[in-house]
C-alpha cells in the first residue's frame, strides 16, 4: 500500500472508530481493534491520538478517552470521499493498464483535448513565479537525463505547474482525473525514450509560447507535443508487435 493511502486509511480508521464509540476511548482500547490491522504500539496510537487533539478533530474526557469533535465528524466524512474516489480510480487504473495500447492512445487523446486549453490559459494568465518554477522543472528534466535517468515525475510535475497557472480549477481538476486513472507518464516516457524521440525539447517550446504571452503558439505546441507522445506510442507498439511475430514464427 502506497504510504500517502495508509495514513489515510489509518486516520480515517481512527476517526471510525472515535464516531462509532458509545464512550471516550483511548490508546489502550484502539490498540486492540487497530493496533494489528497497522502494526502500531499503544503509545504510537496514543501519539496519533494527540496529533488530531492539536488538529482539533478530538477532544480529550478527563481520564476516560477521547471523543470526536465536529472538526473531526467533518474530517471523516472528507476522507470516506476521498477514499471512495481513489478506490475509484485504482479499479479504472487497473483497466487502463492492462488495455494496451488502446487504452494509453484514448488516454493521450483526452489529456490533448484538456491541455491544449491549459497551454493556452497558462500564456495569458501565468505569473512570473509559474514560469519560473516551470523553467527549474525544465532544468531539473535536463539533468536527470543527463544521467541517464528518465524524469517521470519531473515530466509531470511540469504539466501540474501548467494546470495552475491556467488559474481554471474546473480543468486543472479534469486533468488531474485523467492523470490519476492511469500511469501514461510513466509509460509514455519510458516509450519516448524507448523509441529515441527528446524528452524535454517540446516542454521548452511550450515554455517558450507561455513567455512570450501568446495562447496560440502554447496550446499549438501542447498539440504538437502530445501528438507525437501518440505518434511514438503507435511506433513502440508496432516494433513490439512485429517482434513479437517474428519469435512466433520461429
Amino acid at each position: 500500500m502506497a504510504p500517502e493511502l495508509y495514513e489515510l486509511e489509518l486516520e480515517y480508521d481512527l476517526l471510525k472508530q472515535l464516531q462509532d464509540a458509545t464512550a471516550p476511548i483511548g490508546a489502550s482500547t484502539l490498540v486492540h481493534t487497530l493496533g494489528k490491522k497497522y502494526g502500531l504500539s499503544q503509545a504510537t496510537i496514543g501519539r496519533r491520538l494527540m496529533e488530531m487533539d492539536v488538529e482539533g478533530y478530538t477532544a480529550l474526557e478527563g481520564r476516560k478517552g477521547r471523543i470526536l469533535t465536529e472538526a473531526g465528524s467533518e474530517r471523516l466524512k472528507l476522507i470516506e470521499r476521498e477514499l471512495q474516489q481513489k478506490n475509484a480510480n485504482s479499479r479504472l487504473m487497473q483497466t487502463l493498464n492492462h488495455s494496451g495500447e488502446k487504452a494509453l492512445l484514448d488516454i493521450l487523446v483526452a489529456r490533448k483535448a484538456l491541455e491544449r486549453e491549459i497551454a493556452s490559459l497558462a500564456a495569458e494568465h501565468a505569473t512570473k513565479e509559474y514560469i519560473h518554477l516551470l523553467e527549474q522543472s525544465i532544468k531539473e528534466q535536463q539533468r536527470k537525463l543527463e544521467q541517464n535517468i528518465i524524469p517521470y515525475e519531473e515530466d509531470r510535475e511540469f504539466h501540474r505547474l501548467l494546470a495552475f497557472a491556467a488559474q481554471n480549477q474546473f480543468l486543472r481538476h479534469a486533468v488531474e482525473l485523467v492523470w490519476d486513472t492511469s500511469r501514461d507518464f510513466l509509460e509514455t516516457a519510458y516509450i519516448r525514450r524507448t523509441v529515441g524521440s527528446e524528452l524535454v525539447v517540446d516542454h521548452r517550446q511550450i515554455l517558450d509560447a507561455i513567455i512570450s504571452r501568446s495562447p496560440e503558439e502554447a496550446e499549438a505546441a501542447m498539440v504538437n507535443h502530445i501528438n507525437q507522445m501518440i505518434e511514438d506510442v503507435k511506433r513502440y507498439f508496432a516494433i513490439k508487435n512485429q517482434i513479437l511475430n517474428i519469435e512466433e514464427a520461429r
